[in-house]
C-alpha cells in the first residue's frame, strides 16, 4: 500500500513562530494551569536529560548502576531475558555485590516468563518484591507498568523504555522500538522515591533509609500519580489538552481513549487547537490497533488529525501544548493507564524536553506517517472492520 507521506506542515511553521515568540513566563502560566485543572502540586527539578535512543538509557543505567554508593531502587515492567536484559540485572547484583542496597521491583505479570530467572537474584543480594503477585484478595488487573529508577534518592530517570532488547538498535536496527527516557534530579526525585517506597513497602518489602536530596532545582515540574502511582494520569493528559490554545501533541502506542477524553480532543478542534495523535501501525499488541480504530471516525470527522506511522512501533507516551509544556511518562492514552496501572508521568517547562518531544512528532513521526482522512478512512486498505468489531470490547477493560 502506498502511504500518504506528510512534511511538516505550514500550519506548523505558523504556529512555531506564534510559539516561539512566547516567553518562560507564559510557559510557567501553562503548567499552572495544568497543574490546577489536574490538581497537582509543582515542584523542581535539575540536571534535566533527556534520551532519545533507548541504547543510550540502557547505558545510563549501567553508568548509574555501577556509580551508586548507597541506594538503587527499580520498579519495572517488563524484563526480558535477553542480552539486554541480561546486561541490566548484571549491573544491579554487581552494585549489591560491593554493598549498595538493591532493590527490585516488578510486575508479576509483565515478568511472569522471567520470575525464576529475577527470584535467582536473591543469591546475588538483590532484595525482589512481586507488584501484583497473585492472591486470592488481589484484583489481577493491578499491574505497575512504570520504568522507574532511582539512584541514592537523588536522582531518578522515567520514561517507556523496558530492560528489554526490541528499544535496542544495536540488536534491532532500524526496526528498534522508538521511545524516550528523562533522567532529572532534585525534588521531583525524591516524589518519585517516595512513588516507590509507597508501592514497595505495600509489596511486603523492608522500607529504605533516609536519603537527603537537593531541594533546588531549574526547571518547574508537576509529577502524576500521587502518592502511590495510580491516580491523576486521565486529568493530567486530559488538563493538557484542555489547556492549548494553538497545539496539542500527542504520541502513544496503544490508543484506546474513553469517552470524556475524547470529548476532550474534539473540543480542543471546535477552540482551532490544533491536535494532531502520532499511533503506531506496527504495534506489538494487534488487536490494539482495531480496538483504536473504532474511535477514529468520530475524531477524525472532528478534526483531529491522526497519523500512524509506519515504519516502527513507537512506544513513546508523551504531548507537547502550545510549544510551551511538555509530559512524558509510562500512562499511555487508554483506560488501564487512566485509572488500573501504577504509572509516572511528568509535565515539565523544561525546553529540552519540549523541543525534543515536539521534533518527535513535527519532523520524524511526520515523514513516516499515512495521515489519515475522511473520507478516505472510511476505505482505507488496511481496516479490517470485522477485526475492530471483535476487539472493540477490550476498549472496556484497557
Amino acid at each position: 500500500m502506498a502511504s500518504a507521506r506528510l512534511q511538516p506542515a505550514p500550519g506548523f511553521l505558523r504556529r512555531s513562530g506564534v510559539l516561539a515568540a512566547s516567553n518562560s513566563r507564559s510557559a510557567r502560566a501553562l503548567l499552572c494551569e495544568i497543574t490546577s485543572r489536574a490538581r497537582l502540586t509543582p515542584t523542581r527539578l535539575g540536571g534535566l536529560e533527556m534520551l532519545h535512543r533507548g541504547d543510550d538509557h540502557f547505558l545510563r543505567l549501567l553508568e548509574a548502576f555501577a556509580n551508586a554508593d548507597h541506594e538503587l531502587s527499580v520498579e519495572i515492567y517488563q524484563v526480558r531475558r535477553d542480552p539486554v536484559g541480561r546486561r541490566l540485572l548484571d549491573g544491579l547484583a554487581d552494585a549489591a555485590g560491593r554493598g549498595v542496597r538493591v532493590r527490585l521491583l516488578a510486575d508479576a505479570f509483565g515478568c511472569l516468563r522471567v520470575a525464576d530467572w529475577i527470584e535467582g537474584l536473591r543469591e546475588r543480594r538483590v532484595e525482589v518484591c512481586w507488584y501484583g503477585a497473585w492472591r486470592p484478595t488481589t484484583s489481577p488487573l493491578r499491574r505497575t507498568h512504570r520504568k522507574l529508577v532511582i539512584v541514592d534518592g537523588h536522582t531518578a530517570s522515567i520514561g517507556g523504555v523496558n530492560f528489554a532488547e526490541e528499544f535496542s538498535e544495536c540488536h534491532r536496527g532500524p526496526l528498534a522500538w522508538r521511545d524516550v527516557s528523562v533522567w532529572f534530579r532534585g525534588p521531583a526525585a525524591a516524589v518519585l522515591r517516595r512513588q516507590f517506597e509507597n508501592a514497595w513497602h505495600a509489596e511486603g518489602g523492608r522500607p529504605g533509609a533516609f536519603l537527603a536530596v537537593d531541594p533546588t532545582g531549574d526547571e518547574f515540574v508537576a509529577v502524576a500519580g500521587g502518592e502511590d502511582g495510580r491516580t491523576g494520569h486521565a486529568a493530567t493528559w486530559q488538563a493538557m489538552v484542555a489547556s492549548a490554545r494553538f497545539e496539542a501533541l500527542l504520541a502513544t502506542p496503544y490508543f484506546l481513549p474513553d469517552a470524556p477524553f475524547r470529548r476532550t480532543l474534539i473540543d480542543a478542534v471546535a477552540r482551532g487547537v490544533q491536535v494532531v495523535v502520532v499511533i503506531p501501525r506496527r504495534c506489538d499488541i494487534r488487536w490494539f490497533v482495531h480496538a483504536g480504530r473504532r474511535a477514529y471516525d468520530d475524531l477524525l470527522r472532528a478534526g483531529v488529525e491522526i497519523w500512524e506511522r509506519c515504519d516502527r512501533m513507537v512506544h513513546a507516551k508523551v504531548g507537547v501544548v502550545d510549544g510551551l509544556v511538555a509530559a512524558v511518562g509510562s500512562a499511555n492514552l487508554n483506560r488501564r493507564s487512566f485509572y488500573g496501572n501504577a504509572e509516572t508521568l511528568i509535565v515539565s517547562t523544561a525546553s529540552r524536553v519540549v523541543d525534543g518531544i515536539r521534533n518527535l512528532v513535527t519532523v520524524e513521526s511526520a515523514a513516516a506517517a499515512d495521515v489519515l482522512r475522511v473520507p478516505d478512512w472510511r476505505r482505507h486498505p488496511t481496516r479490517d472492520r470485522w477485526a475492530e468489531l471483535l476487539a472493540a470490547p477490550m476498549a472496556s477493560v484497557f
